[in-house]
Formats: C-alpha cells, sequence, structure tokens
C-alpha cells in the first residue's frame, strides 16, 4: 500500500492532490509489476529497474515490484500486453518514441490514447556515436565518406530512424539504418564494428563514453546539454536535427481516477527524490521535465501529430 507520505505538490504544471486516493487507500493490494518493452541492458530496461529498485530502497511502497521484459515488435508486443491487463492499476509501463511510432508505422489496432498516461520523466537527446577507434572526430569528417554506412537504432520508425533520415537527407550520406530490439543490442553492435555509428540516447551509451571506447560527435538539441559539454550540437555543425525522445510511464485502459492518481503519486515521490536525481537524471542525461495526467496526454497527442508528419513524409504510416 502508499505509505504515509501523500501529499499536494506541483509538478511542471499539473497538480497532483490527495483528493481521491482515500478510495485508493487499499492500493496497491499486491506486487506491482513495471514493463520494459526491450530487452535487458536498454533504456526501457534501465529506466523501469531503477525505478523499481528506488521506490523499494526509500521505502515508498511495502509490496514488492517486480520487473518483466516484454521485447519484440518495437515495443509492440509490450504494448498488447499492457492492454490485456485493463482495468487493473497493478501494471505500469515505460513509454518513449515507440508508443508513438509503432501504431503508426505498424496496424497493431491500438495507440497510445487507448491507455492511462502517468507521467513523463523528462526527455533525453539523441547522441550520434562512433566506436573510439574509428577515428572520425566530428560530423564533417564523418560527411567525407562516399560508401554507405550502416547505422545501429533501435527499431523501425523509432526516434533514432527519423534521426538517421534526417540525417541522410541533410548531408547526402548514403544510410543504411539496421534496426535493433534495444539499445543493448546497439551498443554491442558498435563495439564489434557491426555498425559505422550509432544513433541513441546518453544513458545507453554514458559508460562507454566515460571509458573513451565510444565519441559522441553530435547531440540533438538546440543548445549543448550540461552532462556532455563537449559535444557539439548537429545545429552547430550545420545540419538541422533538433528532436529528442521524451520517457514517460502509461497504465492499463479503464482503470479509475482514484488509481490514476495513486500511481501518479508513486511516480512523482519519487521523482522529487534526490536519489532519483543522483541515481537515474544525472548519469543518464535526462533532462527532467515532468508532466502528470491531462497535460501529459496532451503532449502525447502533440508529439504523435509531429511523428505522423514525418513518418508520412517517409512513406512509413501504416495507413
Amino acid at each position: 500500500m502508499l505509505k504515509a507520505i501523500i501529499k499536494t505538490t506541483f509538478v511542471g504544471t499539473a497538480l497532483v492532490s490527495c483528493v481521491g486516493l482515500a478510495s485508493a487507500q487499499d492500493f496497491p493490494e499486491r506486487p506491482l509489476e513495471f514493463i520494459a518493452g526491450y530487452g535487458p541492458g536498454g533504456g526501457h530496461d534501465t529506466m523501469m529497474r531503477t525505478m523499481a529498485r528506488l521506490i523499494e530502497q526509500e521505502d515508498m511502497l511495502d509490496v514488492p515490484i517486480n520487473v518483466v521484459n516484454k521485447d519484440g515488435g518495437n515495443s509492440a508486443v509490450s504494448i498488447g500486453y499492457l492492454n490485456a491487463r485493463e482495468g487493473d492499476p497493478h501494471y505500469l509501463m515505460a513509454i518513449t518514441s515507440s508508443h508513438i511510432s509503432t501504431p503508426l508505422s505498424t496496424n497493431i489496432g491500438l495507440d497510445y490514447s487507448d491507455f492511462t498516461p502517468i507521467a513523463r520523466l523528462g526527455i533525453d537527446p539523441e547522441l550520434l556515436v562512433v566506436n573510439a577507434q574509428s577515428g572520425i572526430n566530428s560530423l564533417d569528417e564523418l560527411q567525407q565518406s562516399e560508401e554507405m554506412l550502416n547505422v545501429g537504432g533501435t527499431a523501425t520508425g523509432s526516434i533514432e530512424h527519423i534521426v538517421t533520415m534526417q540525417l541522410a537527407e541533410s548531408t547526402g550520406l548514403n544510410l543504411n539504418f539496421i534496426p535493433f530490439q534495444g539499445d543493448g543490442e546497439v551498443v554491442t553492435a558498435l563495439l564489434s564494428n557491426q555498425i559505422d555509428f550509432a544513433i541513441t540516447n546518453p544513458g545507453a551509451v554514458t559508460d562507454y563514453l566515460n571509458s573513451e571506447k565510444f565519441k559522441a560527435i553530435a547531440v540533438s538539441t538546440e543548445e549543448r546539454i550540461d552532462s556532455l559539454p563537449d559535444v557539439p550540437t548537429f545545429v552547430e555543425q550545420g545540419v538541422d536535427i533538433t528532436i529528442s525522445l521524451f520517457r514517460g510511464v502509461t497504465a492499463p485502459p479503464g482503470i479509475s481516477d482514484a488509481e490514476r492518481e495513486a500511481l501518479t503519486e508513486i511516480v512523482t515521490n519519487l521523482l522529487e527524490s534526490e536519489a532519483w536525481q543522483k541515481e537515474y537524471v544525472e548519469p543518464n542525461a535526462i533532462v527532467p521535465l515532468v508532466i502528470t495526467g491531462e497535460e501529459f496526454a496532451d503532449y502525447l497527442g502533440e508529439t504523435e501529430t509531429v511523428y505522423r508528419k514525418v513518418l508520412g513524409e517517409l512513406d512509413m504510416l501504416s495507413n
């Protein structure tokens, strides 16, 4: 059950209150299940396992949390799995760009609006990362290549794919996007030189950047990020790419308002903790722009509009 640390708090512009929590005071009645839509070692997996560990470590709940990986189909498997838990608030799933792009590019019969959005935890940029042994130190050097380059990322139609297509269009590079099931597979491919470079998020490659096995040569934000101040933006290097990945969590369809508020309270209590900042936000270069409830739902709708336009231009819409 929820610990007695319920309070009224502002997160971004969204108000999370204790109204209605009384009727959900028996929630959770059993262990929670946190769902990662990609394999072990990837961004979804890391986020959910960190959330579960810190919620238990900070004694925010008195029930255990199990983390499960439901990878496959560019998160289509996890989307179907969560949908089958309709009305049950004991499930929480990690969502990123694939929660928008997969339903648009694959006819799975579901989209973001079929679920109960809980919170956006923040955003993280996309990095262009090379194996340090490649000797490439800038986007300009990469553009000197006249051969086809293999690019690793997570899933067809993902934000990594979109960035790759934008890069090809902006620079004239001949790029072959290779989709993987998770960030962990992308990292392995880059380590073994199976791909020429990767488009990925900082969290997936931080350890390899720190150990100088990888080198980041561009970041997709409008300005450089504090955690990687030496990495220039695409814009600085003459390429107009400014798209970032959101990270959030959503619950099954059909849960009650009180249950939704209870889940939001669990998540926002965690996001306000020092442990979350130290152990997830800072190491993974997350920009902690938190929104909840209807504001998050509106954000997802706006994001879908952008993705629908881009994927349409790439002729990747399923209908």
